[in-house]
Protein backbone atom coordinates (compact mmCIF):
# COMPACT_ATOMS: atom_id res chain seq x y z
CA UNK A 1 0.00 0.00 0.00
CA UNK A 2 1.42 3.21 -0.97
CA UNK A 3 1.19 6.27 1.49
CA UNK A 4 1.62 9.23 2.11
CA UNK A 5 2.11 11.87 5.06
CA UNK A 6 -0.77 12.89 7.90
CA UNK A 7 -1.81 17.02 5.77
CA UNK A 8 -1.27 19.24 8.60
CA UNK A 9 -5.24 20.29 9.56
CA UNK A 10 -6.40 16.54 8.70
CA UNK A 11 -8.04 14.47 11.25
CA UNK A 12 -6.75 11.09 11.78
CA UNK A 13 -10.01 9.74 10.06
CA UNK A 14 -10.13 12.30 6.92
CA UNK A 15 -5.91 10.81 6.98
CA UNK A 16 -7.15 7.14 6.85
CA UNK A 17 -10.03 7.63 4.57
CA UNK A 18 -7.58 9.81 2.14
CA UNK A 19 -4.94 7.09 1.76
CA UNK A 20 -7.50 3.82 1.55
CA UNK A 21 -9.23 5.79 -1.13
CA UNK A 22 -6.44 6.43 -2.96
CA UNK A 23 -5.24 3.22 -3.03
CA UNK A 24 -8.54 1.36 -3.51
CA UNK A 25 -8.52 4.10 -7.07
CA UNK A 26 -4.80 3.05 -7.94
CA UNK A 27 -5.09 -0.59 -7.16
CA UNK A 28 -2.41 -0.76 -4.72
CA UNK A 29 -5.37 -2.38 -3.02
CA UNK A 30 -6.82 -4.59 -6.00
CA UNK A 31 -10.73 -5.92 -7.02
CA UNK A 32 -11.35 -8.63 -4.54
CA UNK A 33 -8.45 -8.61 -2.25
CA UNK A 34 -9.05 -9.00 1.88
CA UNK A 35 -7.83 -5.72 3.77
CA UNK A 36 -6.93 -5.55 8.02
CA UNK A 37 -7.82 -2.25 9.35
CA UNK A 38 -5.35 -3.36 12.11
CA UNK A 39 -2.80 -3.82 9.32
CA UNK A 40 -3.37 -0.70 7.95
CA UNK A 41 -3.49 1.32 11.48
CA UNK A 42 -0.02 -0.18 12.02
CA UNK A 43 1.26 0.67 8.40
CA UNK A 44 -0.24 4.46 9.48
CA UNK A 45 0.51 4.88 12.50
CA UNK A 46 -2.74 5.46 13.80
CA UNK A 47 -4.97 3.46 16.57
CA UNK A 48 -7.53 1.41 14.73
CA UNK A 49 -10.92 3.37 15.58
CA UNK A 50 -10.56 5.98 12.74
CA UNK A 51 -9.12 3.17 10.73
CA UNK A 52 -12.58 1.57 11.29
CA UNK A 53 -14.52 4.68 10.35
CA UNK A 54 -13.31 5.37 7.36
CA UNK A 55 -13.71 1.98 6.11
CA UNK A 56 -16.98 2.17 7.50
CA UNK A 57 -18.12 5.56 5.70
CA UNK A 58 -16.22 3.66 2.10
CA UNK A 59 -18.43 0.69 3.08
CA UNK A 60 -21.46 3.30 2.51
CA UNK A 61 -20.22 3.48 -1.14
CA UNK A 62 -20.19 -0.32 -1.35
CA UNK A 63 -16.40 0.23 -2.72
CA UNK A 64 -15.57 -1.92 0.65
CA UNK A 65 -17.52 -4.87 1.90
CA UNK A 66 -17.33 -5.71 5.31
CA UNK A 67 -17.64 -9.42 6.58
CA UNK A 68 -18.65 -9.81 9.84
CA UNK A 69 -15.88 -12.05 11.76
CA UNK A 70 -13.71 -11.85 8.56
CA UNK A 71 -12.33 -8.88 7.90
CA UNK A 72 -13.18 -6.56 4.99
CA UNK A 73 -12.84 -7.11 1.33
CA UNK A 74 -11.86 -4.44 -1.54
CA UNK A 75 -15.46 -4.89 -4.02
CA UNK A 76 -14.97 -5.90 -7.83
CA UNK A 77 -15.87 -3.56 -10.39
CA UNK A 78 -19.62 -3.74 -10.88
CA UNK A 79 -20.44 -1.40 -13.83
CA UNK A 80 -23.76 -0.67 -12.30
CA UNK A 81 -22.20 1.65 -9.46
CA UNK A 82 -19.97 2.60 -11.88
CA UNK A 83 -22.81 4.09 -14.20
CA UNK A 84 -24.60 5.46 -10.83
CA UNK A 85 -21.41 7.18 -10.23
CA UNK A 86 -21.28 8.58 -13.40
CA UNK A 87 -24.95 10.05 -13.51
CA UNK A 88 -24.34 11.62 -10.31
CA UNK A 89 -21.14 13.17 -11.10
CA UNK A 90 -22.17 14.38 -15.12
CA UNK A 91 -25.75 15.58 -14.16
CA UNK A 92 -24.09 17.84 -10.79
CA UNK A 93 -20.65 18.44 -12.30
CA UNK A 94 -22.25 19.52 -15.82
CA UNK A 95 -24.56 22.08 -13.89
CA UNK A 96 -21.32 23.49 -11.79
CA UNK A 97 -18.81 23.69 -14.78
CA UNK A 98 -21.57 26.06 -16.54
CA UNK A 99 -21.94 27.98 -13.59
CA UNK A 100 -18.03 28.05 -13.13
CA UNK A 101 -17.44 29.42 -16.50
CA UNK A 102 -19.99 32.37 -15.89
CA UNK A 103 -18.48 33.40 -12.71
CA UNK A 104 -14.47 32.55 -13.71
CA UNK A 105 -11.71 35.40 -13.30
CA UNK A 106 -8.93 35.96 -15.08
CA UNK A 107 -7.05 34.05 -12.32
CA UNK A 108 -9.13 30.90 -12.24
CA UNK A 109 -8.88 30.86 -15.54
CA UNK A 110 -4.80 31.21 -15.83
CA UNK A 111 -4.82 28.41 -13.04
CA UNK A 112 -6.86 25.85 -15.59
CA UNK A 113 -4.65 26.94 -17.80
CA UNK A 114 -1.35 26.00 -16.17
CA UNK A 115 -3.06 22.80 -15.23
CA UNK A 116 -3.36 21.81 -18.37
CA UNK A 117 0.10 23.00 -19.63
CA UNK A 118 1.26 20.61 -16.63
CA UNK A 119 -0.67 17.33 -18.24
CA UNK A 120 0.71 18.33 -21.56
CA UNK A 121 4.38 18.20 -19.95
CA UNK A 122 3.68 15.15 -17.83
CA UNK A 123 2.11 13.45 -20.56
CA UNK A 124 5.19 14.23 -22.95
CA UNK A 125 6.86 12.29 -19.54
CA UNK A 126 4.50 9.40 -19.32
CA UNK A 127 3.93 10.67 -16.24
CA UNK A 128 0.68 8.92 -15.61
CA UNK A 129 -0.03 9.41 -11.71
CA UNK A 130 0.26 13.29 -12.08
CA UNK A 131 -1.78 13.47 -15.49
CA UNK A 132 -4.30 11.63 -12.83
CA UNK A 133 -3.60 14.11 -10.17
CA UNK A 134 -3.55 17.17 -12.40
CA UNK A 135 -7.18 15.67 -13.94
CA UNK A 136 -8.53 15.51 -10.65
CA UNK A 137 -7.53 19.58 -9.41
CA UNK A 138 -8.86 20.63 -13.34
CA UNK A 139 -12.33 19.08 -12.12
CA UNK A 140 -12.36 20.69 -8.67
CA UNK A 141 -11.43 23.79 -9.96
CA UNK A 142 -14.83 24.08 -11.01
CA UNK A 143 -16.25 23.27 -7.36
CA UNK A 144 -13.92 25.96 -5.72
CA UNK A 145 -14.76 28.67 -8.88
CA UNK A 146 -18.37 28.05 -7.76
CA UNK A 147 -18.55 27.35 -4.17
CA UNK A 148 -19.81 24.17 -4.08
CA UNK A 149 -17.40 22.27 -2.06
CA UNK A 150 -19.80 20.06 -0.36
CA UNK A 151 -21.24 18.55 -3.91
CA UNK A 152 -17.17 18.03 -4.44
CA UNK A 153 -17.12 15.93 -1.42
CA UNK A 154 -20.01 13.98 -2.21
CA UNK A 155 -19.63 13.44 -6.03
CA UNK A 156 -15.67 12.38 -5.13
CA UNK A 157 -16.73 9.90 -2.55
CA UNK A 158 -19.53 8.12 -5.12
CA UNK A 159 -17.10 8.52 -7.64
CA UNK A 160 -14.49 5.97 -6.31
CA UNK A 161 -16.38 3.23 -8.36
CA UNK A 162 -15.66 5.15 -11.93
CA UNK A 163 -12.57 6.70 -10.81
CA UNK A 164 -10.86 2.84 -10.93
CA UNK A 165 -12.08 2.28 -14.65
CA UNK A 166 -10.76 5.91 -14.41
CA UNK A 167 -7.85 4.90 -13.92
CA UNK A 168 -7.08 1.56 -15.41
CA UNK A 169 -8.20 3.54 -18.65
CA UNK A 170 -5.19 5.90 -18.08
CA UNK A 171 -3.09 3.37 -18.32
CA UNK A 172 -4.22 1.35 -20.82
CA UNK A 173 -4.73 3.67 -24.07
CA UNK A 174 -3.17 7.00 -25.04
CA UNK A 175 -3.85 9.65 -22.18
CA UNK A 176 -3.55 12.70 -25.14
CA UNK A 177 -7.42 12.05 -25.53
CA UNK A 178 -8.39 13.63 -21.88
CA UNK A 179 -5.78 16.10 -22.13
CA UNK A 180 -7.58 17.69 -25.32
CA UNK A 181 -10.78 17.19 -23.58
CA UNK A 182 -9.69 19.90 -20.75
CA UNK A 183 -8.29 22.14 -23.39
CA UNK A 184 -11.84 22.31 -25.17
CA UNK A 185 -13.10 23.04 -21.82
CA UNK A 186 -10.44 26.01 -20.81
CA UNK A 187 -11.03 27.33 -24.13
CA UNK A 188 -14.99 28.00 -23.62
CA UNK A 189 -13.98 29.32 -20.03
CA UNK A 190 -11.63 31.64 -22.21
CA UNK A 191 -14.60 32.65 -24.82
CA UNK A 192 -17.30 32.42 -21.42
CA UNK A 193 -19.29 30.25 -23.30
CA UNK A 194 -20.98 28.76 -20.67
CA UNK A 195 -22.79 26.58 -23.12
CA UNK A 196 -19.56 25.47 -25.22
CA UNK A 197 -18.45 24.39 -21.90
CA UNK A 198 -21.18 22.74 -20.34
CA UNK A 199 -21.51 20.70 -23.87
CA UNK A 200 -17.25 19.77 -24.03
CA UNK A 201 -17.82 18.31 -19.95
CA UNK A 202 -20.70 16.48 -21.02
CA UNK A 203 -18.88 14.88 -23.76
CA UNK A 204 -15.64 14.42 -21.52
CA UNK A 205 -17.66 12.10 -18.58
CA UNK A 206 -19.79 10.70 -21.63
CA UNK A 207 -16.91 9.02 -22.95
CA UNK A 208 -16.43 5.75 -20.17
CA UNK A 209 -17.88 2.84 -22.15
CA UNK A 210 -15.71 3.89 -25.18
CA UNK A 211 -13.19 1.16 -23.97
CA UNK A 212 -14.65 -0.87 -21.49
CA UNK A 213 -15.07 -4.20 -23.59
CA UNK A 214 -10.95 -4.01 -24.33
CA UNK A 215 -10.62 -2.98 -20.42
CA UNK A 216 -12.37 -5.94 -19.17
CA UNK A 217 -10.61 -8.38 -21.34
CA UNK A 218 -7.06 -7.21 -19.77
CA UNK A 219 -8.04 -7.22 -16.65
CA UNK A 220 -11.23 -9.98 -16.19
CA UNK A 221 -10.09 -10.48 -12.70
CA UNK A 222 -11.40 -6.77 -11.56
CA UNK A 223 -14.63 -7.19 -12.60
CA UNK A 224 -18.34 -8.48 -10.70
Amino acid sequence: MKNTEKLEKETNREYALRVIRANIINLELAPGSMISEQDIANELNLSRTPVHEAMQELSSTKIIEILPQRGSHVSLIDMAHVDEAVFVRATIESAITEMACQQANEKDIQELEENVTLQQFYYEKNNLDKIMELDNAFHEKMYRITNKMQCHYMVRLMSIHYDRIRELTLHSFNAERIIKEHEEILEAFKAKDAAAARKALDKHLSRKHIQEDEIKKKYPQYFA
